[in-house]
């Protein structure tokens, strides 16, 4: 899993410096630096930063989680958000796996602000994982 590379493509980009802390055995673990490219127009994390954390961080959490490291494609998305996430602060992104099955998994997602300990938003996701790799499979799922 290259979680690098990921955020290197497409809309992920958007993320640029994400720090990802830890990925592994169901969880995931993230920083980010709350920056003007981040910020809506009243200088607060922007609500589409929010979700796309909420999707990226939960998808490292479910690929660490899943035998087979598949991304998936997200089904489902749902965001709460609690408090502003301020220009200048630091938040933690942290992302668990509450089921991952053959072929749908769930993340819990809560994004924190580092310096006031305040949750800023929590998130849920469904990922539908697809089937597994045919060469996989048979190996009996080596990746």
């Amino acid at each position: 899993m290259d979680i690098q590379a990921m955020l290197a493509k497409g809309f992920d980009r958007s993320l640029a410096g994400l720090d990802i802390v830890r990925v592994g055995n169901g969880h995931a673990e993230a920083r980010l630096f709350v920056s003007e490219s981040v910020q809506n127009f009243f200088g607060k994390l922007h609500g589409g930063a929010i979700a796309t954390l909420v999707d990226d961080v939960g998808t490292f959490a479910i690929m660490s989680a899943d035998h087979f490291r598949r991304p998936g494609v997200t089904t489902d998305l749902h965001v709460s958000c609690m408090n502003a996430g301020l220009s200048g602060e630091s938040v933690l992104i942290k992302a668990n796996v509450v089921s991952c099955g053959l072929k749908v998994a769930f993340a819990e997602v809560t994004l924190t602000s580092e310096s006031r300990g305040v949750a800023i938003a929590r998130g849920q996701m469904t990922k539908l994982l697809g089937s597994a790799p045919a060469d996989k499979a048979q190996n009996g799922g080596a990746p």
